[in-house]
């Protein structure tokens, strides 16, 4: 058996799963194809099954958080596929119950281990026994007591073995055991992120750029956002949240949200998309990933067909954003926007944004698009260097003996 131990900052987002350890970043679109055979047709040379894992990764699992054993096609692998692949409803899907987000962890979990294993072992030939450590987050809107609990269970409550196909006859099996997971208010780990880079120190550099220059600070770096009380816009797949933090503490009162986001404009131009580019039909995930490949041959068909719906998206994040400082009268240092959908959307939210912090002496930092669609999972990683991910790990020890002392 070979043993692997990761410690992982992961952003089960519904249109992105991002996957950070030790620093390095992996992204994968977030949907699955549940198969009833194995999709290859012969054996894969193991280096390059390693290498490319996740363009092509099949797994069977067996999971006490999902009710049945199963074949799945996770990311790329599923996108590409023929079959009609499942991803989270848009507005009516939470993620702490939903399968997806399950599966996807599990099966990107999985296909890391498979790589760490390799440097071990060349061949692949034993199981490989994975102990993880995992920082993770739920919407402020859903996020609850009750809530992050259920879904940290999900993946705490016994093992989980994931068979990794590497072709016909090869395949790994690697047995998942979460010694813990951390389920923060997504709004969190971005305030950290903010104020902190990879290292632990004050972050700077060009993500700051931008900003710099509109408000003239000369030098600059994280610690000013340490203590901002600061609206967030976070535009998401199928979700904007508004959360407001004060430092690094989210305001649950104040955790507020709307079903928009750019897998609802995609949503709305299926029909159109598919008929100017002469197929049947497309799923929303097919041109978000059009949409975001800039090179791709129909990047100027999908971007023309969605102008009128990223402003009615635009529009109704503004609606919210006007809601939300008017409940607390503009008691607000900052708006701070980020999220996947945030680069598409700049065009069209960008100057109404600008106009509103002019109006209401508020500042504004739009994420540039390097770091828009990271923020998150970079904070999330910063828990687990900071010591922050310790501290929750080492309380809910103690009171989980506290509590079998008690029975």
């Amino acid at each position: 058996m070979v043993k692997v131990d990761l410690r992982l900052a992961t952003d089960l987002g519904n249109s992105e799963v991002a996957l950070m350890e030790s620093g390095e970043l992996t992204l994968q679109p977030s949907t699955v194809v549940k198969v009833s055979k194995n999709p290859f047709y012969e054996d894969l040379v193991v280096a390059d099954a390693v290498k490319d894992i996740y363009q092509q990764l099949a797994v069977s699992i067996t999971s006490p958080a999902l009710q049945v054993p199963a074949l799945y096609l996770i990311g790329d692998f599923a996108t590409e596929s023929s079959g009609y692949y499942t991803n989270t409803i848009l507005g009516a899907t939470k993620k702490h119950t939903s399968d997806v987000p399950v599966v996807m962890a599990l099966g990107m979990i999985a296909a890391k281990a498979v790589q760490k294993a390799y440097e071990k072992d060349p061949n692949l030939n034993e199981e490989i026994r994975v102990t993880v450590d995992m920082a993770t987050g739920l919407p402020v809107r859903e996020f609850s007591k009750e809530s992050a609990f259920a879904f940290s269970q999900r993946f705490m409550k016994g093992n989980h073995i994931v068979k990794v196909l590497l072709g016909v006859e090869k395949q790994v099996t690697v047995d998942i055991d979460f010694d813990y997971v951390e389920v923060f208010p997504e709004a969190v780990p971005v305030a950290f992120s903010l104020v902190y880079n990879s290292e632990n120190k004050f972050r700077k550099g060009e993500i700051f750029k931008e900003f710099q220059e509109a408000y003239g600070y000369n030098p600059f770096n994280g610690e000013y956002f340490a203590d901002k009380r600061a609206l967030h816009i976070d535009v998401g797949d199928g979700t904007t949240e508004f959360p407001i933090t004060d430092g690094f503490k989210p305001n649950q009162k104040l955790a507020q949200g709307t079903n928009n986001g750019i897998g609802h404009a995609a949503e709305n131009i299926l029909d159109e998309y598919a008929n100017a580019i002469f197929v049947t039909s497309v799923q929303r995930q097919d041109i978000s990933k059009v949409l975001k490949q800039k090179t791709h041959k129909y990047h100027s068909v999908a971007m023309d067909l969605i102008q009128v719906e990223l402003e009615k998206q635009a529009q109704e994040i503004m609606r919210k954003a006007r809601q939300q400082l008017d409940a607390v009268q503009n008691n607000i240092d900052i708006i701070v926007v980020y999220g996947g959908g945030s680069i598409l959307l700049k065009p069209y939210l960008y100057d109404l944004l600008a106009e509103l912090c002019e109006q209401r002496r508020i500042q504004l930092f739009y994420v540039p698009e390097t770091n828009a669609s990271t923020l998150y999972v970079e904070g999330l990683h910063s828990t687990l260097i900071n010591g922050v991910y310790n501290q929750f790990k080492e309380r809910a020890k103690v009171k989980a003996k506290e509590k079998a002392s008690l029975q």
